[in-house]
């Protein structure tokens, strides 16, 4: 494991990051995979935080995606796919959400990559907050305001990855099968990039929810995401000088004076 880590992020520096391209971060999913891919900053301290900021993460993303829906200008990506699973099969796009991932967490479980809790609590949390954000939400008719969403949307789902790659607990499904290639010797940037561009090629041949609002985000994402991930960075990183720097100052304690009666 060790050694696939190693030479993931040796990979990573020779020139596939996830700073190379748009191509490369088309959608959440491979947002997340791609951070995990190279990573070794610490998450979220204890269980119960990271399971919270997992939670609030995934929120956001459902709201993201329900804005989306609503402006009507296309879906991100992924969720173009989705659509194609929702109108086939008559079912939520929640419930979409839950079929595709269960699909992708069933092929990495019998290539030897479990799901973890945190990726299951995690496609559980996206499909509910979907669903009921899509029920709260009415469609806007001004094109102004239909704009409006999709750039609220796209703040949304972004806030709610970064919070989501935050927490440690992602677990999802695209890094479960890049980590399932590297088992067997592939390049996991490149699997990674293949089901991105694989999926979205498939929803949008398939008559997915595509429009102008999916290709901004495409092109926005990476950028927009590496801006919040250096943003978080820096707070943590200034939050620990400051605390290490109170630890320094604070120097040895004296005995309290008395003054006498």
């Amino acid at each position: 494991m060790n050694a696939v880590k190693t030479r993931l992020r040796s990979t990573a520096s020779s020139g596939w990051s996830h700073s190379t391209g748009f191509a490369l971060n088309l959608s959440r999913n491979g947002a997340m995979a791609a951070d995990r891919a190279w990573s070794s900053r610490p998450a979220a301290r204890s269980s119960l935080r990271k399971t919270l900021v997992l939670i609030v993460g995934a929120t956001l993303i459902g709201l993201g995606v329900a804005l989306f829906v609503h402006a009507r200008l296309g879906l991100p990506p992924y969720d173009v796919l989705l659509s194609v699973i929702r109108d086939r099969l008559g079912i939520t796009l929640g419930q979409a959400a839950w079929s595709m991932s269960a699909l992708m967490f069933s092929i990495a479980t019998v290539l030897g990559r479990r799901p973890r809790l945190g990726g299951i609590i995690y496609v559980f949390m996206i499909g509910t907050s979907v669903d009921v954000w899509l029920s709260l939400i009415n469609d806007p008719e001004p094109l102004p305001v239909r704009i409006m969403f999709v750039t609220l949307a796209a703040a949304c789902m972004i806030s709610g990855v970064s919070l989501v790659i935050h927490s440690g607990l992602t677990g999802g499904s695209f890094e479960l099968l890049m980590w399932a290639g590297a088992d067997r010797g592939y390049d996991p940037i490149k699997i990674r990039s293949s089901l991105e561009i694989g999926l979205f090629t498939a929803g949008v041949i398939l008559g997915g929810d595509f429009g102008v609002a999916t290709v901004v985000y495409a092109l926005g994402v990476g950028p927009l995401m590496r801006l919040i991930r250096q943003a978080m960075e820096d707070h943590r990183a200034g939050r620990a000088a400051r605390l290490e720097g109170g630890r320094l100052d604070a120097g040895p304690l004296e005995p309290a004076r008395v003054d006498p009666a």
